[in-house]
């Protein structure tokens, strides 16, 4: 996968360090981060998502952008690819968007992206897991073309499984 594309109002390109203190910002924020393990409430945490990122990107080939305005700079969220419940031969897509920038269409904006460099990098098949509370995700992924392909039940109850194939 390339490491930076860009849409009519975004540019993506992966986490590093130097990104941290912005990228917990959105992740402490209980309001955005509201999927996962979060909110964050360490620093620390965010970093260790970071090098989690950077390394799927170096042993699987996986890229999680990093969402800037193209007009301003300003961190507004992140999308792209993880081995996730699916494993790396079928990754997971997965977004978020800080609680002021959303409905706005950039997850939708940045995922198309994600998908379209998906099916450039030869990946047959994507996935998302998605709760079935989260309507706004939901809505995201189904626009993308993902249909619902199997309903499983974790910990934390019902887990809806999007896939699309891009071949």
């Amino acid at each position: 996968m390339r490491t930076h594309l860009a849409t009519a109002r975004l540019t993506l390109r992966p986490f590093g360090p130097p990104d941290a203190d912005e990228l917990h910002e959105i992740f402490a924020d209980p309001l955005s981060h509201t999927v996962g393990g979060g909110p964050f409430t360490d620093i620390a945490q965010t970093r260790r998502w970071i090098d989690n990122r950077s390394e799927a990107h170096r042993r699987h080939g996986l890229v999680w952008y990093a969402l800037h305005e193209a007009r301003s700079g300003r961190l507004v969220g992140n999308c792209g690819l993880l081995t996730g419940r699916t494993g790396p031969a079928e990754p997971e897509i997965g977004y978020l968007v800080r609680r002021p920038c959303r409905a706005r269409g950039y997850a939708t904006e940045a995922a198309t992206a994600v998908l379209a460099e998906c099916a450039d990098a030869g990946f047959g098949r994507i996935w998302a897991s998605i709760r079935p509370h989260n309507t706004a995700s939901r809505r995201i992924v189904e626009r993308l073309g993902l249909r619902v392909d199997r309903i499983a039940h974790d910990e934390r109850g019902e887990l809806l499984f999007y896939a699309v194939d891009l071949r």
